[in-house]
């Protein structure tokens, strides 16, 4: 009994001194990362102020000055941008303001140019010049008396009526007037959709190119009139205005030329510069 005592004594005796050493070397432990831990803290400090002041050293004394001024400098700029974006502003909206206020003013133009043109209608004309009238009447009777002996027009194919509207052209340019005048009132009585603003464009030619200036004006004008968005629209207001100048109606023929250059501003180069002569002999005022 006293023997296992004993033994139970020295047992505890040797746990006791193991646990000890073990607390010992973890206090060792402990001690030894604090500490090496603080070395590694004053050393990244040590090299902060060495960095620092090497950096100090290596900045000159001017620098700092010279830096500041260069800030001044591109604030005093952008101060002078900013005025002269807000001036620029200013001028686009003084500019948008005029644009608008011409604006205004050249539709009110077309509009008072739309309507002198719209009075310049056949039957006013056929008033001022009834032999005029007479003679296309006289001219449409024999043409439609000699196509049929019902006196009813006949009716060509499409291959025909290009046909003789080609020939129609063939006969002005060879200056045959007459039999040129004759296909084409026949080709206008077929009424070929594609070809109309044509054909009531040469028919003014002719009558043109004959010295009819009456008869031209009331062609040209129902061209203008009935096609106005044709190909053929700015040489039929450009002719309307050279058979008034022909007719010695100044005022009919300026207005028509001044408005050929509004509505028609992209027409032939031609075309534009034929209407600025005419303006010019006939001294057009366009105010």
């Amino acid at each position: 009994m006293k023997r296992n005592k004993y033994l139970r004594g020295i047992v505890l005796f040797i746990i006791s001194i193991v646990l000890s050493f073990h607390l010992y070397a973890q206090d060792i432990d402990t001690q030894y990362f604090d500490e090496r831990l603080k070395r590694i803290e004053k050393n990244i400090e040590d090299l902060q102020k060495n960095k620092l002041q090497e950096l100090e050293k290596n900045i000159s004394s001017g620098y700092i000055s010279r830096v500041e001024e260069r800030f001044g400098v591109l604030e005093t700029q952008y101060q002078t941008n900013f005025g002269k974006y807000e001036e620029l502003e200013n001028k686009i909206e003084k500019l948008e303001n005029k644009f608008n206020l011409l604006n205004q003013e050249l539709n009110f133009r077309l509009n008072e140019i739309s309507k002198k043109i719209d009075n310049l209608n056949i039957n006013s004309l056929s008033i001022e010049y009834p032999e005029v009238q007479n003679q296309s009447e006289e001219i449409n009777q024999k043409s439609v008396n000699s196509n049929t002996d019902d006196n009813q027009p006949k009716n060509f194919s499409d291959k025909d009526i290009k046909i003789n509207y080609e020939n129609a052209i063939k006969l002005l340019w060879s200056n045959e007037l007459d039999k040129a005048l004759e296909e084409l009132i026949r080709l206008k009585k077929q009424n070929p959709d594609d070809l109309m603003p044509n054909i009531q464009y040469w028919l003014g030619e002719v009558y043109y190119a004959k010295k009819n200036f009456e008869q031209a004006v009331i062609e040209f004008g129902e061209g203008l009139k009935l096609f106005p968005s044709s190909i053929k629209g700015p040489d039929n207001m450009l002719k309307l205005g050279l058979s008034f100048s022909n007719l010695n109606k100044k005022l009919e023929s300026c207005n028509v030329l001044i408005e050929l250059e509004i509505k028609y501003p992209e027409a032939a180069k031609n075309v534009l510069q034929r209407a600025q002569k005419e303006k010019k002999k006939l001294n057009c005022s366009e105010e």
